[in-house]
């Protein structure tokens, strides 16, 4: 469920209704932050606009992130600012954006987006529950009515050299009721609209909530004017989106880069620095954004790092400002419902559009509406209920996470990502140290035998405390180093390891150390003193490292994914054959949990089977299945060995009712002209059998007498091909027929057809009658349609 990417479909048009909303929602709160950010950087505000188109259609095109969302960042500012104070112009500062986008395109084909899997997961859920009290922090101001700071950067401390303090101070100054209004009825409506009332009506449920406060917002601060033209908002308190009158003018607000400066090394110097604050940002961010998909899919971060080259090619030659992806747009986009890299695309459109149609028009929307979406978001990236769960997780998770948030509230982004991923080194070096090997004695024949399992990171810090354990070894004993689990083993600790193989013999200490992988055969070869007995264990010390992979996989594909295995509620019960060619998971594309499965030669149903009576009986009462399934398979040894011999034992017992089959078809199956068509077929047969068989148990006649709702099937699955075969087997039509044809009373003039109710398989000759009073015999089916005796 590579690094468990998944490559989203190029035209996935499934939930466009969600991505529809998400674009939207997320291109009304970019305008104004790609505008503040330009501001705040000192170039052109249209530079900020085009960064976020291309953020959108260029990048949203490329990346393989579901989610993401590109645009200029806050994080940027500083950079931007400084090439420009360096290079001396904006058309210069085009150029090494360009030659950014070159330097990210090298280092994606490098492989370098490796460097993402290095933060913890906790620094990075640190990461999204500080830009969430950002947010949060940062919109008081705007929902006060101040919207001077209206480049929202990720910082406490970016306003004029003041801090948080001082700015709210002077929002209180400023203080606008028409605002708070707007402000506070904004919050209602999307609070509301997370109700169960409006979630389930089916028209108010399609209508996203960001629309309706932006429409709310407009329409109070036309009301506010009507009223009073002075308690309407205006100015900075609205989007300042540049509206240009003519074509001419529109297309001057495209700049071409300075090429005249490719000589000049301060270009290519910015231009590091530029890739080198964009790569982390972007790499982080989708890292993040992984993290808020809720359908869990994995970025490839080196075809992200690829992408953002190319978007930053491209702005810096249309005359935009560096960009990268975007935390708070992107969780603005999942929160309001999108879940495709369609609601990137039409991000990107939604912005080409406003500045071409109806600039004007966006000019209307207060920030005070906007605000109340970003207290919003903020509020569900910083929820209560994650500080509890890390809290609970122990020091080991908190610390690192509760750090990073104070970092970045302290500092900037990257300075307090930087904080808490050395906290989170530390951790991990503390845990390495201490979680190094574990050891436990046990004797074998009266032999005493010692294990030393390994973990999956030692060091050289852990040389000294291996070393101790392997010197306190008594003499006449058999080590067994286990390093199936380690994935690094530091060359140190090898080397100790095997100088004390060398001292070992002189004590008559056997030294057995399993490795990982591909190594096992040659380390089991090479060890002197390892029986053939215990080489034969080569093969079962690779089932833990297949399953270690196994579940490594699983969990780079969904990190949840033996969590909501474990809370699954199976609908169907799953009778298959002990001869097991694939797994029911993976033929059906189920998830472990969704199916409750038992296994026998040949998947009988037999009602002295305690076993399968036990299974069965909990899987319809406790389980409430609705689905019962006998699956057998073309291939299967037991049916052909029931073909074949005859031979006494416990197996050839257990598959006698194989055997009956057999004889009841026999006519047909003589019919067939070779032995393999005669042996497919029979495998039918004996699933028809056993959906019979099912079908007279007590626990599904029980089921059935109480109205549940429950079905059984029939299946063959093709081992060959793979395919499953459903044959169609209607339980209760087949005996509806055998009870109308096939029933007869012994009586003096001979066999005498009454009325009655079949309740078991003709074959087992019994019925019962509506007046429970003579005996009543089911004669099987035979080629004609008349009886040959009774049986």
């Amino acid at each position: 469920m590579s690094t468990a990417s998944v490559k989203p479909r190029s035209r996935d048009f499934s939930y466009f209704k969600n991505d529809l909303q998400g674009g939207l929602v997320s291109f009304l709160v970019a305008v104004p932050l790609c505008l503040g950010i330009a501001l705040a950087s000192g170039a052109p505000l249209f530079a900020g606009i085009i960064a976020g188109i291309v953020g959108g259609l260029v990048v949203g095109a490329l990346s393989r992130s579901a989610v993401s969302i590109s645009g200029p960042e806050a994080g940027l500012i500083m950079v931007v600012l400084s090439g420009l104070e360096v290079l001396g112009s904006f058309k210069v500062l085009q150029l090494a954006i360009c030659v950014a986008g070159l330097l990210q395109l090298l280092l994606g084909l490098a492989r370098a987006g490796v460097i993402s899997n290095f933060f913890p997961s906790s620094v990075i859920k640190g990461m999204l529950a500080a830009i969430g009290l950002i947010l949060i922090l940062k919109q008081i101001p705007h929902v006060l009515g101040y919207d001077a700071d209206a480049v929202e950067s990720l910082a406490l401390f970016p306003w004029d050299g003041g801090d948080i303090g001082a700015l709210l101070t002077h929002a209180i100054r400023e203080f606008n009721p028409t605002a708070l209004v707007i402000a506070l009825a904004s919050l209602a409506v999307l609070l509301s609209w997370e109700r169960p009332f409006f979630k389930t009506n089916a028209v108010l449920a399609k209508i996203p909530a960001a629309l309706i406060v932006i429409v709310l917002g407009v329409g109070l601060n036309a009301v506010a004017y009507l009223l009073n033209p002075a308690y309407a908002l205006a100015g900075t308190h609205l989007v300042q989106l540049p509206v240009p009158r003519s074509a001419a003018e529109f297309a001057g607000l495209f700049t071409l880069p300075d090429f005249s400066q490719l000589l000049n090394p301060k270009v290519y110097t910015t231009a590091f620095a530029i890739a080198l604050v964009a790569s982390l940002e972007a790499l982080l961010a989708v890292e993040a954004t992984d993290e808020l998909d809720p359908l869990k899919r994995k970025t490839p971060t080196n075809r992200e790092l690829k992408a953002q080259g190319v978007g930053n090619l491209v702005s810096g030659l249309l005359g935009g400002l560096p960009l990268t992806s975007v935390i708070v747009r992107s969780s603005v986009s999942i929160n309001a419902g999108g879940r495709t890299k369609l609601a990137a695309l039409l991000h990107g459109t939604f912005l080409l559009l406003s500045v071409v149609l109806f600039p004007g028009l966006l000019n209307m929307v207060p920030w005070a509406a906007l605000a109340a979406i970003l207290l919003v978001t903020g509020y569900k990236l910083a929820r209560i209920s994650i500080f509890r769960q890390h809290f609970q997780a122990g020091l080991t998770e908190f610390l690192p996470f509760i750090v990073t948030i104070v970092a970045i509230l302290l500092t900037d982004l990257l300075i307090g990502i930087g904080i808490g991923a050395a906290v989170g080194l530390f951790f991990i070096l503390r845990e390495t140290y201490k979680n190094a090997h574990f050891f436990h004695r046990y004797s074998v024949q009266g032999q005493d035998h010692l294990r030393i399992s390994l973990g999956e990171h030692v060091s050289f810090l852990n040389k000294a405390s291996i070393m101790t354990v392997l010197k306190d070894i008594p003499a006449d004993t058999t080590v067994e180093i286990d390093g199936t689990n380690s994935a690094f083993i530091d060359r140190d600790v090898l080397s100790a390891i095997e100088n004390f193989r060398e001292t070992a013999r002189q004590r008559n200490i056997q030294l057995v150390f399993l490795r990982q992988g591909d190594e096992y055969a040659q380390n089991l070869a090479t060890q002197p003193h390892i029986s053939n007995k215990e080489a034969d264990f080569e093969a079962y010390y690779k089932l833990f490292q297949n399953n270690r992979n196994w579940v490594a996989e699983k969990l780079r594909r969904n990190p949840r994914f033996f969590e909501a295995a474990a809370q699954q509620t199976p609908k169907f019960l799953f009778i298959g054959c002990s001869d097991n060619h694939v797994s029911v998971s993976e033929m059906t594309g189920t998830a472990p949990g969704e199916v409750f499965v038992h296994r026998n030669v040949a998947n009988l149903v037999v009602s002295t089977d305690l076993n399968l009576m036990s299974v069965l009986q909990y899987a319809v009462q406790e389980l409430q299945i609705q689905h019962i399934i006998v699956c057998g398979h073309y291939g299967c040894r037991g049916v052909q060995q029931a073909m074949q011999s005859a031979d006494a034992g416990a197996v050839s017992s257990w598959l006698g009712s194989v055997r009956e089959v057999m004889h009841r078809h026999q006519h047909e199956l003589g019919a067939l002209e070779t032995e393999d068509e005669q042996y497919r077929r029979l495998v039918e047969l004996n699933v028809i059998e056993q959906v019979y068989n099912l079908h007279q148990t007590v626990a599904v006649q029980n089921a059935h007498g109480q109205g549940a709702a429950l079905h059984l099937h029939g299946w063959v699955y093709d081992i060959h091909g793979g395919i499953i075969r459903d044959l169609e087997v209607d339980v209760r039509r087949d005996f509806a027929e055998y009870d109308t044809i096939f029933r007869y009373q012994v009586a003096p003039d001979g066999l005498r057809k009454l009325p009655g109710t079949l309740y078991q398989a003709p074959s087992i000759y019994s019925l019962s009658t509506e007046s429970g009073s003579s005996p009543i015999l089911a004669i099987p089916p035979f080629d004609s349609h008349n009886p040959l005796g009774v049986p």
